[in-house]
C-alpha cells in the first residue's frame, strides 16, 4: 500500500533544502507506485479471465455433437467439440450441416452427425444442429470451461 503521508514528508524535505533525501524518498515512492500499478493491471487481467470463464460456463451448450454459444437471442456456432474438450478453445466449424469439419484439428463431423441420428437424437435436435429452428428445443446441459 502506498502511504500518502510520505508525499508530505518529501515536500517538507524539499522545502528544508534537503534535496538528496527528498529525491531518494521520491524515487522510492515512484518505484512503489509503479509496482502497485503493475499489480493492479495483473489483477484486472485475472478478473477478466475469470469473467470470461463464467460467461462461457453460463452460455456454452453442448447438444450431443457440437458446442453452441448463446449470446442474447443469437446462437453462434457450431464449435468443435474435440478442440474445446482437449484445448479449451472454441473453433468454429466449416462446411455444411451434413459435413462439418474443424479447420484447426481437421476433425470431420459428418459421420458423427449420422451417428447422432442412429443414437436416437430426435429430428428436432438434428434440425437444431443443422442451424434450423427446432420446434421442440431441449436445453442442453452446461459444460464447464476446461481447466488447464
Amino acid at each position: 500500500m502506498l502511504e500518502y503521508y510520505k508525499f508530505k514528508t518529501v515536500f517538507d524535505l524539499f522545502m528544508k533544502g534537503l534535496e538528496q533525501e527528498a529525491r531518494a524518498q521520491l524515487m522510492e515512492l515512484q518505484r512503489r507506485y509503479v509496482a502497485i500499478c503493475d499489480e493492479n493491471t495483473t489483477l484486472k487481467m485475472q478478473l477478466q479471465e475469470y469473467e470470461d470463464i463464467l460467461y462461457l460456463e453460463r452460455n456454452l451448450f453442448f447438444d450431443g455433437t457440437f458446442y453452441w454459444l448463446v449470446t442474447g437471442s443469437i446462437k453462434q456456432g457450431p464449435f468443435c467439440a474435440h478442440c474445446y474438450n482437449t484445448e479449451g478453445s472454441l473453433m468454429r466449424l466449416s462446411g455444411e450441416w451434413h459435413e462439418r469439419y474443424c479447420p484447426s484439428c481437421r476433425t470431420s463431423f459428418a459421420t458423427q452427425t449420422a451417428t447422432a441420428v442412429e443414437a436416437g437424437f430426435t429430428h428436432g435436435a438434428m434440425q437444431e444442429v443443422a442451424g434450423m429452428p427446432s420446434p421442440h428445443r431441449d436445453r442442453a446441459k452446461v459444460i464447464p470451461f476446461a481447466k488447464g
